[in-house]
């Protein structure tokens, strides 16, 4: 079994490499990456703990929310409730780039997809604290990058996704992205949020984020990052590149919440499926930094960069890009 899984991620690795180099993509010097490596550089303690039937294994805990009883009751085939096991496990499900070169896909070598944005680069300053007016703006890439349906692993459990590899989306082509005028008027809850009112509320969350607990109920709160709010690829001043992209990435992913593209796959309502939220759970995921340097640590969006992988200094001026393995809790009846 072992050897069948290496085997397998062996031949992702190598698929992924071969589309970089196949495809008609063109370099640049602005652009740098490296082929994500399904086999080194994920965590792949992030996958524990497995429950079943109440039964946990591979040590490690679970948030509150994500919780299934031995023996569940959910729909069956022609409507009548029937009896299941539940279950609930972590699986890897989405790669996030967070680029500030438009267009640089950077976990796939760093390729150049994009032409005539250039006008979306933007200026980076870390380090000089939030009162300076500085603003970050990053562009995300979002694959759908189910490991373990590539694989054949966890076939037994339910819930799994089962789709195969794909760039879903790239924000350079959005332009509400870019606005933070328009992006309000498409979520007019900004005004309440994104002010310095909003970002005192958020202090509790940044404690309980530190500790890997963020509070879901604060939806417009990303621990110390700061308000969540306006949902585009602005960010204020960080202290890191790390802490600026995580920001990003939840802001990416508060939106796509929003519009449908993530859905709630933990708590009391998703024992049967997955259901629709009009706020993102942030305990619902795990965030595994990958690149420019695998930390092999595990993030909470809120989590201070401080604790989960801070770039050596030597490389900040070389790469201010991050990519990030996303890991989604799962609960399941399995019928």
């Amino acid at each position: 079994m072992k050897r069948m899984v290496l085997s397998g991620l062996a031949a992702l690795s190598l698929a992924a490499a071969s589309f970089a180099t196949a495809s008609p993509l063109t370099g640049s010097a602005a652009c740098q990456g490296e082929v994500f490596n399904p086999i080194n550089d994920p965590n792949w303690n992030n996958m524990f703990p497995v429950t079943v039937a109440g039964i946990s294994m591979g040590g490690g805990s679970n948030p509150p929310l994500m919780h299934m009883d031995p023996i569940c009751m959910c729909p069956g085939p022609y409507g009548v409730d029937v009896p299941g096991i539940g279950m609930t496990y972590w699986e890897p499900t989405f790669l996030a780039e967070v680029a500030r070169t438009p267009g640089c896909m950077s976990t796939l070598g760093g390729v150049q997809v994009l032409e005539g944005y250039d006008e979306q680069t933007s200026n980076q300053k870390y380090g000089s604290g939030r009162d300076h007016g500085s603003v970050t703006r990053m562009q995300v890439h979002w694959y759908i990058y189910p490991l373990f349906s590539a694989l054949n692993m966890m076939s037994s459990l339910g819930c799994m996704n089962t789709s195969g590899f794909n760039l879903a989306d790239l924000t350079e082509v959005d332009p509400t992205w870019q606005d933070d005028t328009w992006t309000s008027i498409a979520f007019p809850e900004s005004a309440l949020f994104a002010n310095p009112v909003g970002a005192l509320s958020c202090m509790p969350d940044a404690v309980a984020s530190a500790a890997g607990r963020p509070l879901d109920m604060m939806f417009w709160c990303q621990g110390s990052q700061g308000v969540l709010y306006p949902l585009t690829g602005s960010s204020p001043t960080h202290s890191s590149p790390q802490g600026g992209n995580l920001h990003v990435l939840g802001k990416y992913m508060q939106r796509k919440t929003r519009m449908a593209g993530l859905l709630s796959t933990i708590g009391p309502w998703a024992e049967c499926q997955s259901v629709y939220l009009p706020n993102m759970i942030r305990s619902q995921y795990r965030i595994d930094p990958v690149a420019p340097v695998a930390s092999n640590q595990t993030a909470v969006l809120g989590m201070s960069e401080f604790r989960w992988g801070m770039m050596p200094p030597a490389n900040t001026a070389v790469r201010t890009d991050s990519a990030f393995l996303i890991w989604v809790g799962k609960q399941c009846c399995a019928l």
